[in-house]
């Protein structure tokens, strides 16, 4: 009889365990129907294009993560979505500085959402219209010249468009993606003859600003002969090696072939070139550097990273820096920003394009100029380049 009481409430409790609603280890119930607290204590901290709030979060034992539910100007909606580890979130892609609403939502572990909480944002103005702000266009030898700031260093692109004929017909030029801070680049290849130019900005949620309207005249721009370049030996410039010479640069094979101009492996300071590019100084634009490919990398051993570039129109042999001015600082980058040995079809495309820079507007005119590398891919300063293009402007 005892035996069949102690059954009997063993069966009792299982049944009654069962006939409640399923409850995980911590407690907190599966299939929750019952939407949980809202948040309260909200505060708002209006930021360039963006609005941080702040708030406290509601009390219940299975909340899953804060949502806020807006919709820019533009008409796209967005949802962004905070976890329990924090008390607030951003709310961004906002291209005005009217007031927008949003709306603060809590949601549980089953997906349940609590009553909204409406809050207001005021954004400050947004990167985009602070660089649409900044923005100027000038003719530059063999194109335009875009420069423009982004104090808040947004994600912006700079959208060029250019009507040939001045009949309204626009088609794309290149896209400037860029999050610099001061961003001065220039748009090359135009025939030096007026055309008509448009420009806007926009950001990732395809927010667009005003558009500017100019007519442009791009300088002429030639590519210095290489019939023109001459070897320029100073005594304190870097041995070669592999009988390779300075005149390889541009004179040699093309086609990352071998031999290329080699400098030697062991020099244990930045090497340094010099050569000539033509009987009389010319007005510098830009150059392009091609380095040999090692195996299927671009950017490995003696590829220049860092590098000077000096000018000079009375160097003499004994290499004299007093006689030479820097022109500018240049440093390669991998498109990927992959470290050494790792390369994407993107950084091949671009090394074998040959990387090419641009001189200052205000660079002088020079006869001589010379490299000096102050950082290879593998940490050291030797230096291979398998050809170089000099451009100027007449």
């Amino acid at each position: 009889m005892k035996k069949q009481l102690l059954i009997m409430a063993t069966l009792s409790v299982l049944l009654g365990v069962g006939g409640c609603t399923k409850e995980e280890a911590n407690g907190i119930k599966e299939n929750n129907p019952n939407p949980p607290g809202m948040v309260s204590n909200v505060k708002v901290t209006n930021d360039n294009g963006a609005a941080v709030i702040s708030y406290t979060l509601p009390g219940d034992g299975d909340l899953l993560y804060i949502k806020a539910l807006y919709t820019l100007a533009n008409g796209t909606k967005r949802e962004v979505k905070a976890s329990t580890y924090t008390n607030q979130l951003t709310v961004d892609g906002f291209s005005d500085t009217l007031k927008h609403t949003v709306q603060l939502v809590a949601v549980n572990k089953s997906e349940v959402a609590s009553a909204p909480v409406e809050v207001t944002v005021e954004p400050l103005v947004s990167p985009i219209q602070l660089v649409y702000r900044h923005l100027q266009v000038t003719a530059t030898a063999g194109g335009i010249r875009i420069k423009s700031l982004n104090e808040h260093r947004g994600n912006v692109v700079i959208v060029p468009l250019m009507d040939s004929l001045k009949r309204g017909e626009y088609i794309s030029l290149d896209n400037i993606y860029t999050s610099d801070s001061v961003i001065a680049t220039s748009i090359r290849g135009l025939t030096p003859v007026e055309k008509r130019f448009a420009f806007f900005v926009r950001d990732r949620w395809l927010n667009t600003t005003d558009t500017m309207y100019v007519n442009l005249t791009p300088a002429r721009e030639v590519l210095l002969p290489k019939s023109g370049f001459t070897s320029f030996v100073s005594d304190n410039d870097t041995k070669m090696s592999f009988n390779t010479t300075v005149e390889m640069m541009w004179s040699g094979l093309f086609n990352n072939e071998w031999p290329c101009t080699y400098t030697d492996e062991s020099s244990g300071v930045p090497t340094t070139l010099t050569f000539g590019i033509g009987p009389v100084p010319v007005k510098l634009t830009r150059f392009n550097l091609l380095t040999r490919r090692e195996g299927s990398l671009y950017y490995a051993k003696g590829a220049p990273r860092r590098f000077e570039v000096y000018g000079s129109n009375e160097p003499t042999r004994d290499g004299d820096w007093s006689k030479w001015t820097k022109i500018q600082t240049f440093e390669v980058v991998k498109p990927s920003g992959l470290p050494l040995g790792q390369e994407t079809s993107a950084d091949a495309a671009a090394g074998a394009a040959g990387f090419t820079f641009d001189f200052n507007e205000d660079t002088p005119k020079y006869r001589y100029l010379r490299i000096r590398c102050l950082q290879n891919w593998i940490g050291s300063y030797f230096i291979v380049i398998q050809n170089i293009n000099v451009w100027a402007t007449e």
